[in-house]
């Protein structure tokens, strides 16, 4: 990558500019405890990294990389219940919503930003986008998010790094 920022600080500023305050905290890297403060959440991690002796004077890098949108499950039986969009519709329209017209996905959904400007100075972009669907307990007290709605985008992306 051109700009030398790695992966994780790459994924994040993308996702900032398409959901800026939207969201109360980018992550880099999952904290386990998330204080209600900073929810709705979105985290970036890397999970792997595979490098391979490329052309001369280079190396192919292979990320493994998981976007999780983390939202407060709490929202769908506090206050005001909106059955129509509870958490897990919000997940997946925030990480995949499309056009209706022309089924593009929507430029500020996690999949759109992954596929419209991830690619920039990037080899490759997996061809593959893995997503998980779930509720994951988290401790930390009436504070924090006891309980989280959270959809994980896991992808791989490859880059190609000077070894000189």
């Amino acid at each position: 990558m051109s700009n030398q920022q790695d992966s994780v600080a790459r994924v994040i500023k993308l996702l900032q500019n398409a959901f800026g305050d939207n969201f109360k905290t980018y992550y880099d890297g999952d904290p386990e405890q998330i204080p209600l403060f900073n929810m709705p959440a979105i985290i970036v991690d890397q999970i792997s990294d595979e490098t391979t002796e490329a052309a001369y004077g280079q190396d192919d890098v292979t990320d493994q990389m998981v976007v999780k949108v983390v939202l407060n499950k709490r929202d769908d039986f506090a206050g005001e219940i909106d059955l129509v969009n509870m958490t897990a519709k919000r997940l997946r329209d925030i990480i995949s919503k499309r056009d209706p017209v022309t089924h593009d996905y929507f430029p500020n959904t996690v999949k759109g930003v992954l596929r419209q400007h991830l690619t920039d100075d990037i080899t490759a972009l997996a061809p593959t986008m893995n997503v998980d669907y779930g509720i994951r307990p988290r401790g930390g007290g009436e504070d924090f998010a006891t309980f989280t709605a959270e959809g994980h985008v896991t992808f791989s992306l490859t880059y190609s790094v000077n070894t000189n």
